[in-house]
């Protein structure tokens, strides 16, 4: 039975300003329509995580919250995961690896250039830079998330905001 990655980038943040911790910098208006349309996206798709991994920093909050919001699902399957801020692609990796079985839809949120880099590690596709809330979605033919090694998932979209603006 194959398992889906949703890998997405934090939408569109504001710049950080003079003594403010990154952590904490907030998504700009545009960025919270950048997330919805995500989430209506995912919806029209009839696609539904299992779980929203997100990093702790508020714009990846914000966005994973924003995307639970849009699929009209339970905000308790976004799930605030402290590895994921600053992640290497090895720790990412190893966080992959680990997750549950019976989970075969999982999104992670979290941030440039890992998350660009993962997708492309995983998939062997190029992805280049994502973008603000772009979503490589990546499909596995494995029994378990443990088998997830480098090249045997396939790059099956990329998702940018912009493709889904009228």
């Amino acid at each position: 039975m194959p398992r889906y990655l949703y890998l997405v980038r934090h939408a569109q943040s504001a710049e950080k300003q003079v003594n403010q911790n990154d952590i904490g910098r907030e998504l700009t208006s545009a960025g919270v329509k950048q997330s919805l349309l995500i989430g209506g996206y995912l919806l029209q798709q009839q696609i539904i995580p299992d779980v929203i991994m997100s990093s702790t920093a508020e714009r990846a909050r914000m966005t994973s919250s924003l995307i639970a919001d849009a699929l009209r699902t339970d905000p308790d399957k976004v799930v605030l995961q402290d590895d994921l801020y600053e992640a290497s692609t090895r720790t990412f990796f190893q966080f992959i690896t680990q997750l549950e079985d019976h989970q075969q839809h999982i999104m992670c949120v979290a941030h440039n250039p890992v998350i660009s880099y993962l997708a492309e590690y995983l998939s062997g596709a190029e992805v280049g830079d994502m973008v603000p809330a772009g979503m490589a979605i990546i499909k596995f033919n494995i029994q378990s998330w443990k088998e997830v090694s480098q090249g045997n998932g396939e790059l099956e979209n990329y998702v940018t905001p912009e493709m889904l603006t009228p």
